[in-house]
């Protein structure tokens, strides 16, 4: 039997990547010892190279499980994780019938629906941006709860606008949280989601894919039920998509300032090249030694205008969003 989480505190998002705009991820593998302590904890490969690997570190290290068994005999065991860490956006409730504030990108308007119901969620979204700085692509990775806070953070990212590049395309993630008055002091619930082996011909080809699901989640964010939406290659890898659906957990919607039970729409991305396929060698996997990449850096513009208590809050100059650093594990066992 594997260990079962008993603390896992999302780790601080440090302070040096905040005023950079960086964001990116760290894997490590590590050691439950007998206890549920994490015993010895190395990184595996973190992206962007210098800036998180200690706060991961530090987070593992603090966490406790109740330990692996065999039989009623607890054991040591070897597990691996990815922790991701992204800037966040707050969308703040505005009263009704106020006017939109001017800023370089649109704010995404509160639903007056979820506002006038006290609802809370957010939506990550991946984005694609053309040479031009138009948003070319805009897709649903996470939305919790389903429904208007996706259309809202749609209709807003369309309207955006970057600087030109010579770079055919550029690709990056986008989190909107949708906050009401007095909830902009709570710690956010990181979401944990599992990991899953590949299928062996996504591995041998080289094939890459993504899964749309709906889930169901109780009070505590926990993955109650999935279908699948579409997927593409079809059936490829929707046996993985639903094994990592059923031992995930992810951040609860809020009514009236309490978690409630939801409906999200979770949309799961397989590459080989960014997983341990089992037969990789060393090299097809990504540990040969390579040069440290460059911090990668949100594309839009921000200066440091205000604080929030939690010291990790900047805000865009006349506009109303707030940006909230969070860390939270990505892959679990």
């Amino acid at each position: 039997m594997p260990p079962v989480p008993i603390e896992r505190a999302p780790p601080v998002f440090p302070e040096s990547a905040r005023l950079a705009g960086a964001e990116g991820f760290v894997e490590l593998a590590w050691t439950v010892l007998r206890d549920g302590r994490v015993g010895w904890a190395r990184i595996v490969r973190a992206e962007p190279s210098g800036f998180f690997e200690a706060a991961a570190l530090d987070s593992v290290r603090q966490w406790r499980f109740q330990p692996a068994q065999s039989g009623a005999q607890a054991i040591e065991c070897r597990t691996q994780t990815r922790l991701r860490f992204t800037l966040t956006d707050t969308v703040l409730a505005r009263p009704a019938g106020a006017s939109p504030v001017a800023g370089e990108q649109a704010a995404p308007i509160y639903p007056e629906a979820a506002r006038s119901a006290g609802v809370e969620g957010y939506v990550e979204l991946a984005l694609e941006v053309d040479a031009a700085g138009r948003v070319a692509n805009a897709e649903v990775s996470l939305a919790m709860p389903r429904g208007e806070f996706e259309a809202a953070a749609l209709a807003a990212v369309r309207q955006w606008r970057f600087p030109p590049s010579t770079e055919a395309a550029r690709r990056f993630t986008h989190r909107f949280a949708f906050t009401l008055p007095g909830a902009a002091g709570r710690a956010p619930d990181p979401v944990l989601l599992a990991a899953a082996p590949l299928p062996p011909e996504a591995c041998t080809r080289r094939i890459t894919g993504r899964v749309r699901l709906e889930v169901e989640t109780d009070a505590e964010g926990r993955i109650t039920g999935a279908r699948i939406l579409d997927a593409a290659p079809p059936g490829l890898f929707d046996a993985a998509a639903l094994a990592i659906a059923r031992n995930s957990r992810l951040a609860p919607a809020y009514r009236g300032g309490e978690p409630v039970a939801a409906t999200a729409l979770l949309t799961l991305r397989f590459d080989p090249a960014t997983a341990n396929c089992p037969d990789d060698s060393a090299d097809q996997r990504g540990t040969r030694p390579r040069a440290a990449p460059s911090p990668t850096v949100s594309l839009l513009t921000r200066s440091v205008a205000s604080r929030s208590r939690d010291e990790s809050n900047l805000r865009y100059d006349g506009a109303s969003l707030a940006q909230d650093a969070v860390a939270r594990p990505e892959d679990l066992p």
